[in-house]
């Protein structure tokens, strides 16, 4: 948590600036490739602005509306800046398109269910025994009603029944947020002090639906283990204790009391085990998620202190999200008890008193009209409640003129900062117990870290301007040191920064060089946080290679982690021709290198680490004892080797202004030279996976790649109140593999462009470049003094009556903008990821949104 960008409300943004290079003296010895700072809006001048949207897809499916209101009021000394947003956005689900409307696989975990039983039981109730002595699997037949015998089911050594989730799963969330925003200042003492405060709060909600319930295995090491009764309570031996027959689940492993019994099962057995279910008649999960987010800011600031060259600013601020989630599940334990026609909910007096017990015995496009009371009963709406809190106490002192050396003022400038940060994460008890199907325990987690950090930086001119020499129009150094302070495990670090820019020529060429390093302390979240339960694709070594796209994994926090190190560096120049006025060309080099890094192993390299036999503390692979098939999977987060990351950037800007108007072209482009991260090896890459850039950064899914290749090109027209704008778009491709895990696939480029037209009706609305007193409006209306001459100066004449107020108020300051995203309505490009992409596309680049109209109208008062 702690840091939710749309929980910052878009009306109060003002701009968005990039710092590339290293900033970690400035920002905290974490900012190790740079630092995007989001700037809200203050000193708005005195008037408003609202606008209203309205955009859908191209298959209408999508409606998005977002309304805001600016506001500011204010004078010499007192200035209040507001800002008030509303956004709503429909759901996509991906049956709604056709390329994620079946996945590259179909879960095992289906309806009607994938059951487990002994062959002779099979046998004995008039079905097929493929395995005598043996278990094997069998399947009610399709579209029953429940009541099938024995007889009619299908068997198999295999799992014979497979579910398309994506016909029910939303693959883009509904969404709606509003908010406002206010800041103020007020001069005490002019510039040299002045109070200023802001803050803002913004409620995000959204609803995301997943399929119905998916059991994973009946019996899986720390979840709640499923299993249906079976069809006439088992007998007792001398002691008490069911008989089972052989081959079958015993009623101590499984949880069945003594007496349960479910009327139709058409066996005389436990059905448990490696039964998989999809839960379909409960419908979909359903997760709904509430954010608060909170943050205000305090302080004083001046300038033009002493010499009018120092200044200084300090403040306190504090931001909170509260994160609230419920939905829709299935308990686990309610859903035990529901199989069992014998549980107490069944007898006179209980909740479900003379109903039937459950009938999982069905087809869910067939629904059972007995079983809607005990759905009912074991649908359950957890609540999990999460904080996040920072506050921080900072104040820095600078100046641009600490003294002057023959290439102008050297700058300083020095400050201390005091940061606290809180986790806690409150799940649900049923989250607590472990009682959600398909879901392993949850427990709470709490974290807090405090810490204090020191740091100063200095610009030295060597040359410039006024002591300029041959090859050196102007040389100056940037330098900074940081030292923090933590004081939730007694480390600290000390981080320094050198700069360098250089001028040799005149303004038109400009080198710069950025050296520095980082030190990032681990997140609360990968140091306390819950176990994250999550589905990956597999290939088991141990048991040939068997493809298993639904692997239980689970991954975990670690409070033992180490602090990330890091070392960057960045070199480019910047060229702005005098012989092309309006061209820019900048070009930069950056290199960054962290060790210690912090991630969790797949599940993958987790199973390839069991079969090395060199699983890492924290890690295990769990399996049934009887088909040595995966129950689930534990990987946790680690402290890996160097990583290293280098590549270019590139800028290019033009801009002419011609009788047409002005045409402006910004491109941007950047290119990843080289990826090494040895220690993350995967087994499709080899044992030295060597550059992994261009390449799927998970080999299971393909949800993303390193792309080497990434870029943006915009052409701008501007003419008398008219601005269009093109944008492209370029996301490069990248390898992965099919699912045989060896034949390489190439997941596609592409191009993408979006088009936006806007028209300012200020235009329409004449101004007399040289008013006449008198003229702009008829002789009686113009107001004269006592002595007849007029009394009002030119402007003024011209601006309240030269257009008719109904003129003024419908066009000035009115614009109406339409556009277009995805033009050309370009699908996402296909991934398989080992046939364990459940979306069909890199889902962590490219949504299902597809070609977006949109209308926007803006009016300034």
């Amino acid at each position: 948590m702690f840091v939710d960008l749309n929980s910052i409300p878009a009306a109060a943004i003002d701009s968005i600036e990039i710092l590339k290079d290293g900033a970690s003296t400035t920002y905290g010895a974490d900012a190790v490739a740079g630092v995007v700072n989001i700037k809200l809006r203050h000193d708005y001048q005195n008037g408003a602005e609202a606008a209203v949207q309205y955009g859908n897809t191209e298959h209408e499916d999508s409606g998005e509306f977002i309304a805001s209101a600016v506001f500011g009021v204010g004078n010499d000394t007192t200035n209040v800046t507001g800002a008030l947003n509303y956004y709503h956005r429909n759901s996509i689900f991906q049956r709604d398109r056709v390329y994620s409307a079946v996945p590259p696989f179909l879960s095992s975990n289906a309806s009607p269910f994938n059951l487990v039983v002994s062959s002779d039981v099979a046998a004995a109730a008039g079905g097929a025994n493929l395995n005598p002595g043996g278990t094997e699997f069998a399947a009610a037949p399709d579209l029953t009603n429940g009541l099938a015998l024995a007889s009619a089911y299908k068997y198999g050594l295999g799992r014979l029944n497979h579910f398309n989730f994506n016909m029910f799963a939303s693959s883009f969330p509904e969404s709606e947020r509003y908010g406002g925003y206010l800041a103020a200042d007020h001069k005490i003492f002019g510039d040299q002090m002045v109070l200023y405060a802001d803050g803002y709060y913004e409620n995000v909600k959204t609803h995301n639906e997943a399929a119905p319930p998916a059991t994973g295995n009946f019996e899986t090491k720390g979840q709640t283990t499923l299993a249906i009764p079976p069809n006439h309570p088992l007998p007792l031996d001398v002691n008490g204790v069911q008989i089972t027959p052989p081959n079958t689940p015993t009623a101590a492993e499984s949880g069945v009391p003594s007496g349960a019994f479910n009327p139709f099962n058409p066996f005389e057995q436990i059905i448990s085990g490696t039964t998989r279910a999809r839960l379909a008649d409960f419908g979909n999960r359903l997760f709904d998620n509430e954010t608060d987010a909170v943050l205000t800011t305090v302080g004083f600031k001046g300038d033009k202190l002493f010499d009018g060259s120092w200044g200084y600013d300090s403040a306190f601020r504090y931001s909170q999200l509260k994160n609230v989630q419920t939905g829709q599940q299935v308990s686990a334990s309610r859903f035990n008890r529901i199989l069992n026609q014998a549980d107490p909910i069944f007898q006179p007096g209980g909740a479900l008193a003379g109903q039937s017990a459950f009938n999982p015995f069905g087809d869910f496009r067939v629904p059972i009209a007995s079983n809607e009371a005990t759905l009912e009963f074991a649908r359950v709406h957890p609540k999990d409640e999460d904080f996040s809190k920072i506050a921080t106490v900072d104040g820095n002192i600078y100046t641009t003129s600490l003294f002057e050396l023959p290439g102008g003022g050297v700058g300083f400038a020095f400050g201390a900062q005091f940061r606290r940060e809180t986790l806690e994460e409150t799940p649900d008890m049923l989250n607590v117990e472990g009682d959600i199907v398909g879901n392993s325990p949850v427990p709470e987690a709490r974290g807090g870290r405090k810490s204090y950090s020191l740091y100063a930086e200095v610009r030295i001119p060597i040359f410039g301007p006024d002591n300029a020499v041959p090859g050196f129009h102007s040389l100056e150094f940037e330098d900074g040191v940081r030292f923090e302070e933590f004081l939730n495990n007694n480390t600290n670090v000390l981080v320094p920064k050198f700069g360098m820019r250089w001028q040799p020529l005149d303004e038109t060429l400009t080198i710069r060089a950025t050296w520095s390093e980082g030190y990032r302390q681990p997140s609360l979240e990968e140091l306390f946080a819950g176990p994250l339960s999550t589905l990956q694709g597999t290939h088991d070594p141990l048991r040939g290679g068997a493809f298993e796209p639904e692997t239980n994994t689970l991954v975990l926090s670690n409070k033992n982690l180490q602090p990330e190190d890091s070392r960057s560096f960045s070199a480019g120049f910047v060229y702005t021709p005098k012989y092309v006025p309006g061209l820019n060309i900048s070009v930069d080099f950056w290199d960054i290198e962290r060790t210690g890094v912090v991630a969790a192993f797949t599940a993958q390299q987790v199973l390839n680490s069991e079969a090395a036999g060199n699983l890492l503390p924290g890690e295990a692979v769990e399996r049934d004892p009887n088909t040595n098939e995966i129950d689930r999977i534990l990987t946790t987060n680690q402290n890996f080797a160097a990583q290293e990351a280098r590549g270019y950037d590139f800028t290019l800007q033009y801009q002419r202004q011609t009788s047409w108007g002005t045409f402006t072209s910004l491109t941007q482009a950047t290119y990843l030279d080289e990826f090494l991260f040895p220690a993350f090896i995967q087994g499709e890459f080899g044992p030295n996976p060597g550059n992994l850039a261009g390449r799927t950064t998970d080999p299971s899914t393909s949800n993303e790649g390193w792309y080497k290749w990434k870029g943006t090109s915009q052409l701008d027209w501007n003419w008398n109140h008219i601005d269009i704008i093109g944008t492209a778009r370029y996301i490069d491709g990248f390898h992965e593999f099919e699912g045989n895990a060896v034949t390489k696939h190439w997941v596609d480029a592409t191009w993408r462009f979006d088009i936006q037209a806007s028209y300012d009706f200020s235009g329409l609305v004449p101004v007399e470049s040289k008013p006449v007193p008198g003229y702009s409006k008829d002789a009686k209306d113009v107001a004269r003094g006592k002595d007849g001459g007029i009394a009002e100066k030119a402007s003024v004449q011209t601006a309240n009556y030269g257009v008719s107020a109904w003129r003024h108020f419908l066009f000035d300051g009115t614009i109406i903008t339409v556009g277009c995203n995805n033009l050309f309505d370009q699908d996402p490009p296909q991934a398989s990821g080992e046939k364990g992409n459940g979306q069909n596309y890199p889902g962590f680049t490219y949504d299902s949104t597809n070609r977006f109209w949109y209308a926007r109208l803006t009016k300034k008062f």
